[in-house]
């Protein structure tokens, strides 16, 4: 690793020279002090630099405790952003520490590398799979393959060669062949530097991100060994479909056959994330369109809808490879989804047949009306429940390429799709998939002209537990009431209808999702819709599969009633009864599911965990114990605490051996000396200070003297009266927590250092139990004006810090800060503003930095939080108000 700032690397000379110069040079030589005070000048700012390092890689270290600890969806680019960040700022801090004291902590780096060693393989943004094939046959696949071709492949083969199941001929292009052309040409690295900027709560982002990697994948060629091999793997496909070498082969339509290329990607059909229509499929592809298809079903990968779901699924991109599933393409006559079990009632002895005309994607993509039965699961398989839509229109495949709709005969629109004799075969099947793998399955079928069935997918069916339907309230007033339960639940929101991707850029948190078609290319909007309608679609459909996984209710096929619903209109969404309900009916959310936690359990979420492990806690809590040294550093935390310490101490430390001119630092005198020390860096003396102390009206830095005033304006009444609770709470956070740094004689010992000029100011200090930075520069080009406030610490537990950091956010808006707070820091700054402003704002930066000391232990609740704003309010105005007279 190199360092980013490489001037870091040439200021060791320099601290050397204030050094040597120390010993020769007498307490008031004013040509020999002022060299020193420019020497000193240039190792403040390799300090600074070291200061500021520290906060970024806090800042970034509070981010991902702060997205561990929340319910957002997060990727593996955002924590390897932020990992890197850390990586990068403490490296700088190591080597300003080198340049301060050189050679005196080995140790450092050796930690370092140790530690980010342990960080790295966690983030690498592509698996090693080089060397392995990039086709094969489903003859040779089991469901052990799935590592390697995908479960949905991997099935196949299962079902094909061990169960002995009717399923069609065919090959897999595998992960291997998928990294091979990413690599090919850079596409992981550009893939990843775009996902960095993909954000599933901005669709904005996310749309641009995903289409922009889209166009690359699509305009990258496929590499020459890749492409021949796909084009023999289709060769022999098409030999083995002309001379079938069993009898029990159906028949498939004359050479060459058009082909199906179907994703198939790894963490595709597994428990709780079957994907489904996330990736694209493509049908009735001729043979030598096959490398174009195929490239055309990778880049599906990053379409929004994809990569929104694997965000919130917490699944890495280089855990998800797109292999491919390639098959003849059957001409059915019928088609559609079964569940070997009833996925809404886990408790019935039943399973459920979705069907349609013709191609299956009648089914799957939500567009067409469907029938749907009811069969018994055991034998003799007796049909239960017959649904019949009146089905006038079914997909076919097209002429030359893709397929079609094409309308149904008035007399096919009306009957069943499926006789009860082929229900009774068709459900003597999906028994033998149930069977087999002793786990209910979704499964994906086909009727051919001749009768026959072909099995053409098979995943793991998430059951959910039997909900009667409630009954309405009375009096309610039901605004709709038809269709099908996708999903189960009650929730409450506003009417948002979708219907093109402009309306989707604009979706709000919690509203309800109304749709004409339940596509797939909404599943976006299910980690904010609070429910979803749709005119068409099943609970066999894509979208009511991600709508299950994801907890969101959802009531499909409602027909054209949806329309009716006004967009904006306040409704309660019963489920469970295929209801809607004007306004909010408290008596039905009552029994709502709570959503679960979007990331807990995720691989994502565990990554975030281990690479936290290695990041966040602090061990290293006593400066003055024996076992704060370099080489017990454990974490980047650690490594952050110890360089700050002791670059603290080179540069601020009293004694024989000190590298602080301490000639340079006076003590502050007003009425009696003071426990803060004044380093002047340029002309902030109005006369040459006499011994060590500095009189306060000695000092000509109106920056400092604002500051100082609004720390002292209002003497500090001590420490707020605690109750029992929140002495309990600093006791418990003094016990428990490992990061808890303790006030004792050493802390409260560290000196308070104003660094400054007529125009500038700097004050790094330590206020009992919290750390507080304020830095600014007010002189008479406003546009160079600026005041930056950093805030963290505190010795209450976590809720109590929350709720003191968040008031002082809250003050600090009310006068014109930019404020951002991440857990219980906090960084506030404003700019551009004229001299006077500037020094108003240093008035109340003083003041929060002296009188929100122990705060944090009286903040028991909102009474609590109402009284100390309204105090803090008061007596600000009161501060600013006689200013503005004494002007």
């Amino acid at each position: 690793m190199t360092a980013p700032d490489t001037i870091l690397a040439r200021t060791g000379a320099v601290i050397a020279r204030i050094a040597r110069r120390l010993s020769g040079v007498a307490p008031h030589d004013g040509e020999a002090e002022e060299r020193l005070r420019a020497s000193f000048r240039e190792a403040c700012g390799r300090f600074k630099r070291l200061i500021s390092a520290n906060n970024k890689a806090l800042e970034a270290m509070a981010h991902l405790e702060e997205t561990l600890a929340g319910n957002t969806p997060y990727s593996l680019p955002y924590i390897r952003t932020q990992s890197t960040r850390i990586v990068s700022s403490v490296y700088q801090m190591i080597e300003a520490l080198d340049t301060l004291a050189p050679g005196r902590y080995p140790a450092l780096r050796q930690r370092f590398e140790a530690i980010s060693g342990s960080i790295i393989p966690l983030l690498g943004t592509s698996p090693d799979m080089t060397g392995g094939p990039f086709i094969r046959s489903f003859a040779d696949l089991t469901a052990a393959s799935s590592d390697e071709v995908g479960s949905k492949a991997a099935n196949l083969g299962e079902l094909r060669n061990v169960a002995g199941l009717p399923v069609p001929d065919g090959f897999a292009v595998t992960a291997s062949a998928f990294w091979h052309f990413m690599r090919a040409s850079g596409l992981d690295e550009e893939v990843d530097r775009q996902l960095r900027l993909a954000d599933p709560e901005r669709l904005d982002r996310l749309y641009g991100a995903c289409s922009h990697i889209q166009q690359r994948i699509l305009a990258t060629p496929v590499p020459e060994d890749l492409e021949q091999q796909l084009h023999a793997a289709g060769a022999a496909l098409q030999a083995r479909l002309t001379q079938p070498s069993q009898p029990s082969q159906p028949p498939y339509p004359p050479h060459p056959a058009h082909l199906a290329v179907r994703s198939s990607a790894l963490g595709e059909d597994m428990p709780g994330q079957a994907f489904a229509g996330q990736y694209r499929s493509l049908l009735n592809v001729p043979p030598l369109q096959l490398p174009e298809a195929w490239r055309e079903v990778i880049a599906s990968k990053y379409g929004a809808e994809a990569v929104a779901y694997r965000m919130r699924n917490g699944l890495a991109d280089r855990d998800t490879a797109v292999c491919v599933a390639v098959m003849p393409m059957l001409g059915s006559v019928a088609g559609g989804v079964l569940y070997t079990r009833n996925p809404m009632n886990a408790r019935s002895d039943s399973m459920v047949i979705h069907a349609a005309l013709g191609l299956p994607r009648g089914v799957v993509d939500g567009r067409l009306p469907t029938d749907r039965f009811v069969v018994q699961r055991s034998l003799p398989h007796a049909v239960q429940e017959r649904h019949v839509a009146y089905k006038n229109e079914q997909y076919a495949t097209a002429s030359g390429e893709g397929v079609t709709r094409i309308p149904a005969s008035p007399d096919e629109a009306e009957r069943p799709s499926l006789s009860d004799d082929q229900l009774t075969r068709l459900a003597a099947l999906a028994s033998a998939v149930d069977s087999h793998y002793g786990t209910p399955q979704d499964v994906e079928w086909a009727m051919l002209p001749d009768d026959q069935f072909m099995l053409l997918q098979s995943r793991p069916l998430t059951m959910h537990e039997g909900h009667a339907a409630r009954s309405l309230p009375a009096g309610a007033h039901i605004l709709l009431q038809a269709g099908e339960t996708a999903s189960h639940g009650t929730a409450c929101g506003h009417v948002v209808h979708v219907r093109k991707q402009a309306d989707a850029l604009g979706f709000p948190e919690g509203a309800v999702l109304a749709i004409p078609h339940a596509a797939p290319r909404w599943a976006p909007l299910l980690s904010r819709a609070s429910a979803v309608l749709a005119g068409t679609g099943s609970s066999a459909g894509h979208l009511a599969n991600v709508a299950r996984e994801f907890g969101v209710p959802a009531i499909f096929g409602t027909g054209w009633k949806i329309d009716t619903l006004e967009a904006g209109s306040l409704v309660t969404v019963d489920a469970d009864a295929c209801a809607v309900l004007a306004g909010r009916v408290d008596a039905l959310l009552a029994h709502a599911t709570p959503p679960r936690p979007i990331m807990q359990g995720t691989p994502v979420h565990a990554i975030l965990e281990e690479v936290i492990s290695h990041i966040a806690p602090l061990n290293l809590t006593d400066p003055d114990g024996p076992d704060f040294r370099a080489a017990n550093c454990a974490t980047l935390h650690d490594l952050t605490r110890f360089c700050h310490q002791k670059a603290v101490e080179e540069m601020f430390r009293d004694g024989k051996d000190a590298r602080f001119p301490k000639q340079l630092a006076r003590q502050l005198y007003h009425g009696r000396p003071l426990q803060f020390w004044v380093v002047d860096l340029d002309d902030a003396f109005r006369d040459p200070p006499q011994g060590k102390l500095i009189p306060l009206e000695n000092i000509a830095s109106p920056p400092m003297h604002a500051l100082w005033r609004g720390m002292m304006h209002i003497p500090w009444g001590g420490p707020p009266p605690i109750h029992a609770r929140g002495f309990l709470a600093v006791l418990a956070e003094s016990a428990l927590d490992p990061g808890f740094e303790p006030a004792g004689a050493s802390a409260y010992s560290m000196r308070n250092y104003f660094l400054v000029s007529s125009r500038f100011c700097t004050l790094q200090s330590r206020f009992g139990y919290h750390f507080c930075t304020v830095e600014t520069l007010a002189g008479e080009e406003d546009a160079e004006n600026f005041a930056a406030f950093r805030f963290r610490g505190g010795a209450a537990d976590l809720d109590r810090r929350l709720l003191r950091v968040r008031l002082i956010a809250d003050v600090l808006e009310e006068y014109g800060f930019r404020v951002r707070t991440i857990r219980d820091s906090l960084a506030a700054r404003t700019e551009g503003l004229p001299q006077k402003d500037m020094l108003r704002a240093l008035h109340v930066l003083g003041y929060l930095a002296m009188h929100t000391r122990q705060l944090d232990m009286v903040m028991s609740g909102s009474d609590a939080v109402r009284h100390y704003r309204d105090k803090i309010f008061g007596e600000l105005g009161s501060i600013l108000q006689e200013m503005q007279e004494a002007r």
